[in-house]
């Protein structure tokens, strides 16, 4: 029971530390951008449901809500607006802890520029891609990360490499006799060396078969099959290779990828730069994944709260810093999906400030009045927020359904 317990409450913890995270940092880029740009902001919200704690703080009141899977920053002029005229005797529904600020306020969100009004939509997202770069750099500084260096997995013929004597299945260990623990600074030193010989120190295994009848199997042998084994035996060569090309780009005719050799704690300067640039990786790759989706390239494999949540408590049984990177993992994406130009999303309502700017420009020239109400975009905001219910109800039944 006591276990049954402790799994349960470390699941919720891990659970609300993932989405809160994700929210709040998401939340705090609108907070910020919309403070800088001279929007009043009435509220910055972390959860749903009704408020639990509540602290009025300058002109913003700040509160904690019950269901931490999100949040929300209300600002002036966004939906606290009454617009439509009411019947007669029937008095408006009024939020008791905050005003109601009018359209045409000073500080109000409507009365600023479309670049203020973009950079605060977009602010969430932004903030939510720095995140995922944050983690990274975090799991890398505390728990380190691989040192590699080059694994040729094909020698191109007719190229330096091939030409020199490399050949598939080599490990590239030093270059110049210093030895690579990153294999990205292997490949920046070859680009970097257009018609320049280098001394590649090069370690390439010996496959020895033998017999188990001739006795068994000892430690770093690899099984073949019932009958024989193999013996590795290594030998260090050094290769003089001239790369080709152009400075910043120069090859030397390999496929290659990185070969774990070791495990280490790394310095944070190398934490940093190497926790950027998987942060951008994953970035790039999602985008290009999104990208390929919507193209009908790949099958769409969207994840809802159920598989979410599964997701996050298999991450948590095995350590802080596998749940750190489903997180990061997530903030990536939950970030990029807010910036498509959709209805009710971030990237929905940008593209409504952009629309407000060409007809701004079309009635300059042309003497119109073309304009889209507020009223009438936040109708189909409203269309667009019950097409994704619909479709986080639909994707919920298919990962319950999963299950079974």
């Amino acid at each position: 029971m006591l276990a049954f317990l402790y799994i349960a409450i470390k699941t919720i913890l891990s659970i609300s530390f993932v989405l809160v995270s994700i929210a709040l940092v998401h939340e705090l880029g609108h907070y910020v951008t919309a403070k800088l740009s001279g929007i009043w902001v009435l509220e910055f919200a972390i959860g749903f449901g009704n408020r639990l704690i509540k602290k009025q703080w300058g002109e913003t009141l700040y509160s904690f809500r019950p269901f931490p899977l999100g949040g929300f920053v209300r600002l002036a002029g966004m939906d606290n607006v009454e617009e439509e005229e009411l019947p007669e005797g029937e008095k408006p529904e009024v939020d008791e802890d905050l005003p109601v600020v009018p359209a045409d306020h000073p500080k109000s969100y409507l009365s600023r520029p479309a670049w203020a009004k973009v950079l605060v939509l977009s602010a969430g997202s932004i903030m939510n891609l720095v995140w995922a770069i944050v983690l990274f750099v975090t799991i890398y500084a505390i728990s380190g990360g691989p040192l590699t260096n080059i694994a040729v997995m094909e020698a191109a013929a007719g190229k330096p490499a091939y030409l020199a004597g490399i050949r598939s299945g080599d490990i590239i260990t030093a270059i110049d006799g210093n030895k690579i623990s990153d294999w990205s600074d292997g490949i920046t030193i070859i680009n970097n060396a257009p018609g320049k010989e280098l001394t590649l120190s090069v370690a390439r295994n010996h496959p020895i078969r033998k017999s188990s009848a001739g006795g068994g199997i000892l430690k770093d042998d690899v099984a073949v099959n019932n009958g024989t084994y193999e013996v590795h035996d290594q030998e260090i060569l050094s290769i003089k290779v001239t790369p080709e090309g152009t400075m910043g780009s120069a090859k030397i005719g390999i496929a290659l990828a990185p070969n774990n050799f070791d495990f280490q704690q790394l310095p944070f300067s190398k934490a940093l730069s190497k926790g950027v640039s998987d942060g951008l990786n994953v970035i790039f790759q999602t985008v290009g994944g999104l990208i390929k989706m919507f193209t009908r390239e790949t099958q769409a494999d969207v994840a809802g709260p159920v598989k979410i949540m599964k997701m996050i408590k298999d991450q948590s049984s095995k350590g802080i810093f596998d749940l750190l990177y489903l997180t990061a993992i997530l903030s990536v994406n939950i970030g990029l999906i807010n910036l498509l130009p959709l209805p009710v999303l971030d990237g929905g309502r940008i593209v409504f400030v952009l629309l407000e700017v060409l007809f701004g420009f079309i009635n300059r020239l042309s003497g119109l009045k073309l304009a889209i109400t507020p009223k009438v975009e936040e109708s189909i905001h409203f269309v667009g927020m019950l097409c994704l219910l619909t479709l986080l109800v639909f994707v919920t039944y298919k990962d319950i359904a999963s299950f079974f």
